[in-house]
């Protein structure tokens, strides 16, 4: 998860004058956050990164299935 986070955090530098995609990692880095707590709702989670990804969809369409590494 640390490693997520690392690259989260690069992407929110990396962006920093771009507000629009700052808050789209801004969001995923919440998700993070959220994922690690103690009480966190798997549900809750999954149905937060489900609108996520649809709003990433909309805004630059369908992931091209490139894997990273």
């Amino acid at each position: 998860m640390s490693d997520a986070l690392g690259q989260l955090l690069e992407l929110r530098l990396r962006f920093r004058r771009n507000p629009e995609a700052r808050a789209l990692v801004d969001r995923a880095i919440a998700l993070v956050a959220k994922a690690t707590a103690a009480d966190a709702d798997p549900c809750a989670l999954d149905l937060e990164v489900a609108k996520l990804g649809a709003e990433l969809t909309r805004r630059f369409g369908s992931p091209s299935g490139v894997s990273f590494h």
